[in-house]
């Protein structure tokens, strides 16, 4: 009696049942105590509803399994680092078709840190081509985390043929009524150094350019140079070789870069073109970008902000080539207008955007951009901006974005963008 006794304060200690309902003895059972039982077994009911596993739809299941079982990098992440690439070309490009290569030499992280390991070299390479002729090879080859420290050292160069190039030209009052197109090929290679003390990303480089510009092959529009010529378009009949600087500096606390619902991303870059052969074509240029992401309390809604800014500078007697003068319009900016739609020398662009989270899986959006192009700094007035507005899905996985589809609006019409990278 006395050890069946203990057992039962043993197990009312342990929680699994009621201590009133141990303290009687077998075949007692009271009203009360079978109330509570009842009302134990509800609960426990309840607590398995509770925990019992969401349904989710076709869509929402594949999903799913894409961000637990890594579904594009199996399928695009190719074999022994061979996989298909894009080429990265600017819209209008046409279908592309291209082959890349990226391969880690050295083992890929810590285990522990998950820091890659210190002098790991990764090799990259991509060959593309599109149904518009755009063609682009290149490679680059870089050195991670040199003797320990947070210092990349990266080598790379390109060739690139962009044959059907847009150009309305220049200045905020452009028409669409002078639209034409122009060849824009070039060979590059370059150096650059990055360091990433924490939340800063600090680095520098220097590259040669070879930039070549040409008529056109887009047959619809008039070639460029039968409507401009170079006192109206700087650089359109004589292009120099440039060696540019970079140096810039960017503060990226975002909570997730792939995907952010907090934090923000501040950032400046300088660079220098030294016109090497001509004399006549030599600035600088002033990069700036700021994005903000202010989550709603229950961070399921998201205001996205961003402001940009590009300004060039030239000395007495220098010029800014058209075809490195900053743009605006396309897919990134100023969503309602065609990919380059205005062209200056200096630019200031602004875009909000509501985001709220549909599902797991889906993201819908509105969106306001504006923006204007000038040639001289003080252009750059809140009063003279085009804007444009829009409604936006996104597709996305627990973890990374997937695909986006915005709907666009301005006084050029209408534009449906579906673009595999995120706006900002």
């Amino acid at each position: 009696m006395r050890s069946t006794t203990l057992l039962r304060l043993c197990i009312a200690l342990l929680g699994l049942i009621p201590a009133a309902a141990l303290a009687q003895e077998p075949g007692t059972q009271s009203a009360e105590g079978a109330s509570r039982a009842a009302l134990l077994a509800a609960a426990r009911d309840q607590k398995a509803a509770e925990t019992a596993p969401l349904e989710r739809s076709t869509v929402e299941r594949a999903l799913y399994w894409y961000d637990n079982q890594y579904l594009l990098p199996k399928v695009f992440g190719g074999w022994k680092g061979i996989h298909l690439a894009g080429g990265d070309f600017p819209a209008g490009a046409g279908m592309k078709f291209g082959v890349g290569f990226d391969h880690a030499i050295g083992s890929t992280a810590n285990s522990a840190t998950n820091l890659v390991r210190p002098n790991r070299f990764d090799v990259d390479a991509v060959a593309a081509y599109s149904t518009r002729g755009y063609q682009r090879a290149g490679a680059g080859l870089t050195m991670r985390r040199i003797g320990g420290t947070a210092v990349d050292a990266r080598v790379w160069g390109q060739r690139f043929e962009f044959t059907q190039e847009d150009l309305f030209g220049l200045g905020q009052d452009s028409r669409t009524e002078d639209r034409t197109n122009y060849l824009h090929e070039s060979t590059e290679v370059g150096a650059e150094l990055t360091w990433k003390p924490g939340l800063f990303d600090v680095s520098g480089g220097l590259a040669y350019l070879d930039p070549r510009i040409g008529s056109g092959t887009d047959s619809r529009f008039p070639s460029t140079e039968e409507l401009f010529d170079a006192s109206t378009l700087p650089g359109l009949t004589a292009q120099p070789d440039f060696l540019r600087t970079d140096a810039g500096v960017a503060l990226d606390w975002r909570d997730n870069p792939l995907h952010p619902h907090a934090g923000g991303r501040y950032g400046v870059q300088l660079s220098n073109f030294d016109d090497r052969d001509l004399g006549q074509y030599g600035f600088r240029r002033v990069t700036l970008d700021v994005q903000q992401y202010v989550p709603l309390p229950n961070r399921y809604r998201v205001i996205a902000l961003r402001a940009a800014a590009v300004m060039t500078d030239a000395g007495a007697g220098q010029q800014v080539p058209f075809y490195y003068q900053p743009t605006l319009g396309g897919s990134q900016q100023l969503r309602g207008f065609r990919e380059f739609r205005f062209r200056d020398r200096n630019s200031l662009m602004m875009t909000a955007e509501y985001r709220w989270e549909a599902s797991w899986m889906l993201d819908a959006a509105v969106f306001v951009d504006a923006g204007t192009v000038a040639t001289e700094r003080s252009g750059l007035s809140l009063r003279n901006l085009d804007t444009s507005y829009g409604v936006g899905l996104r597709v996305h996985s627990n973890s990374a974005f997937v695909a986006r589809l915005d709907l666009a609006f301005s006084r050029d019409g209408f534009i449906p963008l579906l673009r595999f990278e995120h706006v900002f």
